[in-house]
């Protein structure tokens, strides 16, 4: 009893709580540990101490989803190497389908545009009076002065709204007053 009380005693200067049971769980490990290595040793095995950061790996703890460990330098360097090249392959795949996303982007843009000139230029050949492009302007929510350039091919209206100047031509009457 007086063991166990000083057992407690030295726990609890050391800054832990432990209780009775978990100070005999450690005694009853630690002297299965015992047996262990002197049967171990007994049979001839040898123990082999590895240096302090060996294993290359925080604290010493492998994670479980380590692949295999490198052996030497070179085949960290071929690693890194094989490594390296793949990176290169997707940043040139990436990169192309970049400049692919691009490219059909600036054909849409074009493709809008040159629509955008055709149709309000067609509009302004039909009705050259400024009320009526004043009203359509009005109709469709944008100032004439982008509506002109517009139709000049120097601006491109918005996805959105471009399709509402479509179907607003479709039915403009000419002359009429909102």
């Amino acid at each position: 009893m007086n063991e166990i009380f000083q057992q407690r005693i030295e726990s609890v200067r050391a800054g832990k709580d432990l209780t009775h049971a978990q100070i005999s769980a450690k005694r009853s490990l630690r002297e299965q540990l015992e047996k262990d290595m002197a049967e171990f040793a007994q049979k001839g095995g040898k123990v082999h101490e590895l240096a302090t950061g060996f294993s290359h790996f925080k604290d010493g703890l492998i994670p479980a989803t380590a692949v295999k460990p490198v052996i030497n330098e070179q085949d960290r360097l071929d690693r890194e190497k094989a490594i390296e090249e793949r990176n290169q392959e997707i940043r040139k795949h990436k990169a192309a389908l970049k400049q692919e996303r691009r490219l059909q982007a600036k054909q849409k843009h074009d493709a809008q545009i040159k629509e955008q000139v055709v149709i309000l230029g067609r509009f302004v050949s039909k009705f050259p009076s400024k009320q009526d492009f004043k009203r359509l302007a009005e109709m469709t929510g944008y100032q004439t002065r982008h509506l002109r350039d517009a139709a000049k091919g120097h601006t491109k209206l918005g996805c959105e709204k471009w399709d509402v100047v479509k179907k607003v031509l479709k039915n403009f009457k000419v002359g009429e007053s909102a």
